[in-house]
């Protein structure tokens, strides 16, 4: 299973991630799928957001 997410819409504020998960049932794949998915909001999504390139002001 894979799904890619995308946000933001400039090209300075924009991250892309493919989140990937494999099991030997679809239930184990859809369960890993969602560790990965609460993983990666939970952590990386704001360590992300804070390696960004500041706007001038």
């Amino acid at each position: 299973m894979e799904a890619r997410l995308k946000r933001g819409t400039g090209t300075r504020d924009e991250d892309t991630v493919t989140i990937k998960a494999k099991g030997e049932t679809a239930e184990e794949t859809i369960a890993e799928f969602h560790t990965l998915l609460e993983e990666h909001e939970q952590d990386i999504s704001g360590r992300l957001r804070d390696i960004q390139p500041k706007r001038d002001e």
